[in-house]
């Protein structure tokens, strides 16, 4: 483990690095030389330009990672973070390969620049691999459209984890985008930069990967992207997905994903607009689609203390009792109720004369059901197995606002539990009716 330095403006790379004196020119340089745990540092005015593809094999692990840290060459070693070194490549099909456990600070990359081949930007290039990076930049200057941010491997026998923390990303062209494969990748903080090009969509999962992967977009600015963009493009493996109080484009006419979904894809956006909209959902799953709704609401029943709005969630034609179902996110509250029983409630409404049976819809619960230990337990108010299906009680006694339905029909989903331990009461709506839309009241009562 040792400090190493690297500086273009007066670096070698036939030295040994031990000083900013003796200093590498390049990166590559110190790849060459670098051990488990080392610290790579980077001149804050380092600039290197490769006419070549770069390939970095950094030789930290999970417990030594190496760091590769631009900072200010003021000291030595550096006291002082900094952010403003680069890194580039100009010559055709070159980009960058990042392989071994690593955390990079402060670099701007920028592959393929002035060209129009492939080049792309390929992280975290081994299995069971941990990488880093905070504030910094990934741009695609190539103009090829098969150009690629690959944030995690697509294929691997161990998957990998890739976090970015307030990294910034640019592309050249509307086909490009960031490429997700197996393992985890977290996005947080950042924005897409200006002066580029909006890709149409700006996750695409990598095509050919079997066992998929968990994306999480939080924070992230995404005000520059053109007004169309779909965020997660057209997949090809099981994925989880969901991108949560993000700024999206001015007058954003997108989608959350497109493609055929498969069993067990879920995309999720939460609190993500243009203007000052605080209660936007969006998810897409193979089961259906569920958003947030602010016409059609039980009135007296804001939501987020502020908010009126429903959830409208819409199943596609193969959901079914019992099993294949649309499930809504988590509906919380807080119980101080040990050894009596508790009736959880929720509102729904439908357009129809028919009422919802109990092997339609559902209300599942878990709550602390054992004392002395926070062991959750599960009950719902669903017809039993191979049982009589019965309807869902009546609501008619609330109001909602009904505008445009023809039959509007209000029901509710209750259930009753003796909790052992105070603790969260967690509620889903599970929708087994095919081709069914149905407005949920997201407020959980308990009482």
């Amino acid at each position: 483990m040792a400090n190493r330095y690297v500086r273009s403006t007066d670096g070698s790379d036939a030295d040994d690095a031990s000083t900013w004196a003796l200093a590498k020119a390049t990166i590559a340089g110190l790849d060459a030389i670098d051990t488990a745990g080392d610290y790579l540092y980077v001149s804050q005015s380092h600039a290197e330009t490769t006419g070549a593809a770069v390939s970095w094999s950094f030789a930290g692990t999970e417990a030594s990672p190496t760091k590769l840290v631009c900072a200010n060459d003021g000291a030595e070693p550096p006291t002082t973070l900094a952010n403003t070194a680069t890194a580039t490549t100009n010559a055709a099909s070159s980009g960058f390969t990042f392989s071994g456990n690593c955390y990079v600070h402060g670099i701007s990359f920028t592959a393929g620049s002035g060209q129009s081949t492939t080049c792309s930007i390929l992280q975290s290039q081994a299995s069971s691999t941990i990488q880093t990076f905070n504030q910094c930049k990934f741009i695609l200057a190539s103009t090829g459209v098969s150009s690629r941010i690959q944030a995690s491997l697509s294929s691997a026998i161990n998957p990998v984890q890739t976090i970015w923390n307030d990294c910034d990303v640019k592309f050249a062209a509307s086909g490009q985008g960031i490429q997700v494969g197996e393992g985890e990748f977290q996005w947080r903080g950042g924005s897409l930069l200006s002066g580029g090009t909006s890709p149409t969509s700006l996750f695409v999962t990598a095509a050919g990967s079997q066992r998929g992967g968990k994306c999480t977009i939080d924070g992230v600015d995404l005000s520059n992207a053109g007004t169309g963009i779909t965020i997660f493009g057209s997949v090809a493996a099981p994925t989880v997905a969901k991108i949560r109080n993000c700024k999206l484009p001015a007058s954003w006419s997108g989608t959350l994903t497109t493609g055929t979904l498969y069993p067990g894809q879920r995309y999720e956006m939460i609190n993500c607009d243009a203007g000052d909209t605080h209660y936007r959902i969006w998810v897409q799953a193979y089961w259906g689609t569920i958003k947030s709704e602010a016409t059609l609401v039980r009135t007296g029943s804001p939501t987020n203390g502020a908010d009126n709005i429903s959830w409208q969630m819409v199943s596609v034609a193969n959901t079914e009792y019992p099993h294949q179902t649309l499930e809504s996110p988590e509906i919380i509250a807080w119980n101080d109720t040990v050894g009596s029983s508790v009736t959880a409630t929720l509102h729904v409404l439908h357009d129809s004369a028919t009422n919802l049976k109990d092997n339609d819809i559902w209300i599942e619960v878990m709550y602390c059901g054992t004392s002395g230990a926070p062991l959750g337990s599960y009950t719902r108010d669903s017809v039993a197995v191979l049982g009589a299906a019965a309807d869902q009680a009546s609501d008619a006694g609330e109001t909602w606002t009904t505008t445009g339905m023809t039959n509007p029909n209000k029901q509710k989903l209750n259930v009753s539990f003796t909790p052992q331990e105070v603790g969260w009461v967690v509620a889903r709506v599970h929708l087994a009716l095919a081709s069914k839309t149905v407005y949920v009241d997201p407020v959980l009562e308990l009482a």
